[in-house]
C-alpha cells in the first residue's frame, strides 16, 4: 500500500509571507493545501488505475473531492496548519502494487511520481498569471487582475503545491521519494533497511522539529524549493 505523508512547514517566498495570520490568510492557506493534496492524490489513483490497479477505484479515490484523500485525522491536522501557521498535513492513496499491470519494478516509482510531477504541473499553470502581477499604488501591495487577495490565494498554491513536489521526493520513507528510488535497489537492500521503513515517519517529524537548531531542511529542501520556484516564474 502506498500512503503520502506530505510534512507541510511553514513557507516564505517572495512576497509571501504568513506573519499577519488572518482570517484571509487562514482561509486561503486552507484551500491552497487542500487542492496541492487533493492533485498530489488524485494523480497517484489515475495513474495506479490507469496501470490495472482499481484499488483507488474501489476506495473512491478517483474523485476531485479532497475529503476522500483524507482521514477525520488529517483534516483536523490540516485545519490546524492553517490557523496556526506551521505544523504537517497528510493525505494518502491506496495502492495496491501486485495488481498493476506492469508487473516489474518501476510500476509503483511510476505511481509514486505521479504526485510530486502533478505537484509541478499545477504550480506552473498558476505562475502564468503570478508572472503578471501588478501593484497597488496607495497600499504597495501586489495584486492579480487589481485583487490583492486573489494574488496571495494563488501565490500560496504555488508555494505548497512547489514544497509538495520536491519534499515527496526525498528518499527516505513513506514518502513518494522512497519508492521512486526502491525501485532501482534490489529487493535484499530493500529487506535490510526495512528498519528504516518503520522509523521514517518518526525521522520526518524530528527533521521538522529540531529545523531550528539543525537546519536539515534548510540548506538541503529549501534552496531545492526555492530554485524550482524560481525556474517556475520564468517560464
Amino acid at each position: 500500500m502506498d500512503h503520502l505523508f506530505g510534512l507541510l512547514s511553514l513557507i516564505n517566498l517572495q512576497q509571501v509571507s504568513l506573519q499577519d495570520h488572518d482570517v484571509n490568510t487562514i482561509i486561503d492557506t486552507f484551500l491552497a493545501l487542500l487542492i496541492a493534496i487533493d492533485v498530489h492524490e488524485l494523480s497517484h489513483a489515475l495513474v495506479a488505475d490507469s496501470l490495472g490497479d482499481d484499488t483507488p477505484r474501489l476506495a473512491g479515490h478517483i474523485t476531485l473531492n479532497p475529503f476522500r484523500h483524507m482521514d477525520q485525522f488529517g483534516i483536523l491536522l490540516l485545519i490546524m496548519l492553517s490557523v496556526i501557521g506551521t505544523g504537517f498535513a497528510y493525505g494518502f492513496t491506496p495502492v495496491n502494487e501486485t495488481t498493476l499491470r506492469r508487473k516489474t519494478r518501476f510500476g509503483p516509482a511510476i505511481v509514486s511520481l505521479a504526485g510530486p510531477m502533478a505537484n509541478l504541473l499545477l504550480a506552473a499553470l498558476v505562475a502564468i498569471p503570478l508572472s503578471h502581477y501588478g501593484v497597488n499604488l496607495s497600499t504597495g501591495a501586489a495584486t492579480l487582475y487589481g485583487n490583492e487577495q486573489l494574488y496571495n490565494f494563488l501565490v500560496l498554491l504555488f508555494v505548497y503545491n512547489v514544497f509538495l513536489a520536491v519534499f515527496n521526493l526525498i528518499p527516505l520513507p513513506p514518502l513518494d521519494g522512497w519508492t521512486i528510488v526502491s525501485a532501482f535497489l534490489s529487493r535484499r537492500t530493500v529487506y535490510e533497511m526495512r528498519s528504516l521503513i518503520q522509523y521514517g515517519p518518526l525521522i520526518l517529524l524530528l527533521l521538522f522539529v529540531f529545523e531550528p537548531n539543525t537546519h536539515i531542511l534548510g540548506n538541503t529542501v529549501y534552496p531545492i524549493r526555492d530554485w524550482v520556484a524560481n525556474q517556475l516564474l520564468r517560464l
